[in-house]
């Protein structure tokens, strides 16, 4: 399917978010889309038949590698910001757009032309999926009338995510003295204002800070904060985030959660995830994670 047909599949869910300012504006707004699918009406057009401002916006970003390379002997981590070709990127609020068969290219890069209710933000989560990888989910993502073109994912293996998966199962494990299995694992990035994938500055973390999650399951029903220490590894002894600012939650329920972060004086992004069936993980990188306005330098507090 073309990038034209994304965009108008997009726009139905820009119209279904934003209501086209009319108290039950669906019906009308979907009949004109449809139109539009059909080759009956061009998008001005259909714009005129809801009585929405819409408005093209560019939307994309970059799929990275994360972790080691198993398949190397012996490991060896993927370089920092190498990239992931032909993953296929869709958006969870509109399954069909799965069929379309967007995929990252041989940089790693996706984009589609958007359209959304001018002056309304669009929200969506998007769904990563390559064989070999575990299907990965984003955090619900605000698209302005900007657009954003700079969204990351970090994306492991299937092989390196059950082994890192079986490390921190162990761990636990070990720590209450009965087997324990992990599912449905979130992870978040807790960065200074500048941190990005796409800069060089490393490491990203902001150190110190307590992340939280809501709603709160005790463990061991629900596990989390686990932080990454400054080796990148989950440690659950940790009591607050490292320099790398890596931290985790598991066994979340289906539905949303909402993760905060806290550390003086400073301000934190917060974030919500759906989690839903069928998706085992899900990931907030930066420059679109748990972003504060701490601006120190890399490593300092």
């Amino acid at each position: 399917m073309s990038k034209l047909s994304f965009m108008f599949a997009l726009t139905a869910a820009a119209v279904l978010h934003a209501g086209c300012g009319e108290p039950d504006p669906t019906a009308e707004a979907d009949e004109a889309i449809q139109q539009v699918y059909e080759g009956k009406l061009t998008v001005a057009q259909a714009q005129s038949n809801c009585r929405c401002k819409l408005e093209v916006v560019p939307v994309g970003g970059t799929v990275f590698h994360f972790g080691y390379d198993l398949s190397q002997a012996p490991p060896a981590p993927y370089p920092f910001q190498s990239t992931v070709a032909g993953a296929r990127v869709s958006i969870a609020e509109l399954p069909i757009t799965r069929h379309l068969n967007l995929r990252s290219d041989a940089n790693g890069k996706w984009s589609f032309p958007a359209i959304k209710i001018k002056g309304t933000p669009l929200r969506l989560s998007f769904v990563y999926e390559l064989a070999g990888y575990p299907t990965t989910k984003s955090q619900v993502v605000e698209i302005t009338d900007a657009g954003i073109t700079d969204l990351a994912v970090q994306f492991p293996t299937q092989a390196y995510y059950a082994v890192a998966k079986g490390q921190i199962e162990q761990q636990i494990s070990g720590l209450i003295g009965a087997p324990y299995s992990l599912s449905n694992v979130l992870v978040t990035t807790v960065g200074k204002s500048w941190a990005s994938m796409y800069s060089a500055e490393l490491p990203h973390g902001d150190p110190g800070v307590a992340v939280a999650i809501s709603p709160a399951v005790p463990f061991p029903a629900q596990l989390g904060p686990v932080y990454f220490n400054e080796a990148v590894a989950p440690d659950p002894t940790l009591s607050s985030t490292s320099v790398d600012g890596g931290v985790l939650f598991g066994n979340l329920a289906a539905g949303s959660h909402t993760i905060t972060a806290s550390k003086a004086p400073f301000t934190y992004a917060a974030l919500t995830f759906v989690v839903q069936d069928g998706i085992e993980l899900y990931v907030a990188s930066p420059p679109h994670a748990t972003q504060g306005t701490n601006d120190s330098p890399p490593g300092q507090p």
